[in-house]
This record gives C-alpha cells, structure tokens and sequence, in this order.
C-alpha cells in the first residue's frame, strides 16, 4: 500500500469526523432552539383541556421544547382534580402531548342541604360535579363525607378504607349499595327491591372489604331466597358474623267478622223478623276472645345471627338483641 493511498485514506477519516461533530453540533443547536408549537391533550374527559394546559405553564412560542422538563410538568398536571396521572413526551415536531389518566368516581358526597357536593374516587379524592353531571355515575350517596379539596384526599382512614372497598366490590354488590350514612356510626342503606324495601347494614369503621363480601352472601342466601321476612337490621361490625333483627310478622286477627258477602241466602231467610214477637228471650253471652298464637319466645331476647364462612354458607347462631337484658 502506498503512502498516498494511506494519508488519503486519513484524510477522508478526518473530513467524516468532522461532518459527524458538525451534525451533532446542529442537532444541539437545533433541539435547543426547537421553539413549542403546539400542546396536545389526549384521554382528558372530564378534565377541562384549556384547564391542563394552563397547569403546565407553557406557552406555544415561547419557549423552547426540549428545555420543558417532563417530570416537572407531569406533576403540574395532576394537581388538576380529575387526573390520577399523567405522561408528557416531547415531539420532534416541536408538539407537546399530555397523556393523562382520569380518576374514577366511586361515590358521589352530599352536602349539609343534601345536594350533590363532589365526587370521590377509591383513594378519597375528590372530583367537582360540575364536570360531570352525578346522572353519568350510578354511585352510593355519601352523608358527612368532608367538605370538597381540590388536591388533597379525605382525611378518615376509614371513609378511605369504605371508598377502596367500594371500587373492588364486584358490579352486583356496587349496585347493591344506595347511600352511606358517615358519622359517628356508619350506616348503609341497600336499594331497595320488592318487598324488602331499602336494608339499614351497620358498618365498623375497617375492614370493609370483608363486611361488604359478608352482606353479598347474606343477600344472595338469606335475602333473597325469603321475600315473606322483613330484615329491620343488619349487622356487619362482628368478624365473621351476620347479626340481623327480623320486624314482627303480624298476628291474625281472631275476633274478626266475616264479610258480609260471606253470609249464605239460606242463612239470611232463617234470620228471625225484628217486628216479630219471640216465643223465647235468650240471655247475652260475653264474646269468648280466643288465643291468638304466638312464635316460641327464645331464652333471653336473643336474635339472629348469621355465621358467614369461607365458603359462603349461612350458619345461624344467637346473638344478644339490642336492648335485651344481658348478665
């Protein structure tokens, strides 16, 4: 190999070295200047887009792209109330697209006058209603949620606990609940349904995940299969047991007359004349009040409960009725 062939061969080296530091050199320089054209918004829906936009503070035109740092906007973004998170990426078309993930409402809260305050999701945020009308949800009612927050979740580990088990219930358990009564006690009210009406459930303030899977076993094996007995209560606040207080069934009525339609003609022509004179006066007899039968009284005022296991059988137990003389 000559000498000319190998300094020709360097020079070609060095020419493409420098072409190669030069695109990288313009590349920096353009990606640096690259100004922001355009913001996208893509899986808002409740979510006002003019609204996520003015979060990030960016402004087409007036700043360079590639100088607007993703994480830092990403943060931005979900301090709106009706994004969980969001993803921004940079074009190189000088476009800027938000991705951004909706939170779902589990519960919609009332306020003190019993109108429509606030939705909240499985983490006890809250979404305003003003976004999305409460017809598009068909969500549990809540009663003494707290007052609406933009960026923070419901203080009560409890309400919190309720609104996570509410998300994970199974869809016919969901439509199951109608409204929750938070307070002091926390009561739920399921929908009502034929003769059964709307059930008053007590609820502890943990572990509804379990209390919500109990009051499903109980509905689907002791509710339903029963449409003559009127549950009043039901309690879920024992572990692994179902307490309920079924209301009175009504006793009949003995000393009732027969209808009018129920006296035969034949009886009616042998009905002595009022005018007539009788042969005979017959003394009055006071009514004889019959025994009205009653259900067997159990030991102590003891109601129901029902014992829910892992397989989902019903075993019933007896449990101390509410204001019952206990020892």
């Amino acid at each position: 190999m000559s000498t000319t062939t190998t300094r020709a061969r360097r020079a070609l080296r060095l020419l493409g070295l420098v072409a190669l530091l030069l695109a990288l050199g313009a590349g920096w320089v353009w990606q640096r200047t690259l100004p922001l054209q355009a913001i996208d918004v893509v899986g808002a829906e409740h979510a006002v887009e003019a609204e996520v936009v003015a979060l990030t503070r960016a402004m087409p035109d007036s700043v360079a792209i590639y100088s607007l740092s993703p994480a830092l906007l990403e943060d931005r973004v979900v301090r709106h109330p009706w994004v969980a998170s969001a993803t921004v990426r940079r074009l190189p078309t000088g476009t800027l697209r938000i991705g951004v993930e909706e939170r779902v409402p589990v519960a919609v809260a009332l306020d003190a006058a019993g109108r429509p305050s606030h939705f909240l999701d499985a983490h006890g945020f809250a979404m305003p209603v003003a976004a999305a009308s409460p017809a598009l949800y068909d969500v549990p009612v809540v009663r003494g949620a707290p007052d609406y927050h933009p960026t923070q979740p419901v203080e009560s580990a409890g309400l919190r606990s309720l609104l996570g088990a509410l998300a994970a219930a199974s869809a016919e358990t969901q439509a199951l609940v109608s409204e929750v009564d938070w307070g002091r006690d926390v009561t739920l009210w399921t929908t009502p349904i034929e003769a059964h009406g709307s059930l008053e459930v007590r609820l502890g303030r943990s572990g509804h995940r379990d209390q919500l899977r109990r009051l499903q076993a109980f509905w689907d094996q002791a509710v339903r299969p029963q449409p003559g007995v009127r549950f009043e209560v039901v309690d879920l606040r024992f572990d692994g047991q179902v307490v309920t207080r079924e209301a009175p069934r009504a006793a009949p009525d003995t000393t009732a007359r027969p209808p009018a339609s129920a006296v035969s003609q034949t009886d009616a022509a042998a009905a002595p004349d009022p005018g007539a004179i009788p042969d005979t006066v017959d003394t009055p007899v006071a009514p004889i009040a019959l025994p009205v039968p009653r259900a067997p009284a159990v030991e102590g005022g003891l109601d129901r409960a029902v014992r829910y296991t892992a397989t989902d059988s019903l075993r019933v137990t007896l449990a101390p009725r509410e204001g019952a003389d206990r020892d």
